[in-house]
């Protein structure tokens, strides 16, 4: 696990025990309990590529079911943040910031799905 790696998960533990009121949550996040730690442990499982990063984000796929994760990296206005998107085009976001941030997270994480999807075709 990398060390930035590693800061992500603390900051997600940390969050998860001090969150402020949220927004609307989703049930579930393709499978996984809508809750910051537990994406972040999903995504190093065996079986998740990292497919995609920048200074806002990195896009990974879980290849066991297909489904496609964004996640904010820190020092972004929405983050923490994650949305994903299933096989099925079904997508869900998480994002306690905003309603502007988290709505330009969310364009911007569907974009970048978009991308790597036709990059992949």
């Amino acid at each position: 696990m990398t060390k930035s790696f590693a800061s992500l998960v603390a900051a997600g533990a940390l969050l998860g025990l001090a969150s402020p009121a949220r927004a609307e949550v989703p049930a579930s996040l393709c499978g996984t309990k809508p809750e910051m730690v537990d994406v972040m442990l999903r995504m190093i499982e065996q079986g998740v590529e990292k497919l995609y990063s920048d200074n806002k984000m990195f896009v990974s796929r879980d290849n066991r079911d297909g489904s496609m994760w964004a996640i904010t990296l820190p020092n972004t206005t929405a983050h923490p943040a994650v949305a994903c998107r299933t096989k099925a085009m079904d997508t869900a976001v998480l994002c306690n910031a905003g309603e502007k941030p988290c709505a330009s997270f969310k364009d911007q994480a569907l974009a970048r799905f978009d991308k790597v999807n036709a990059k992949d075709q």
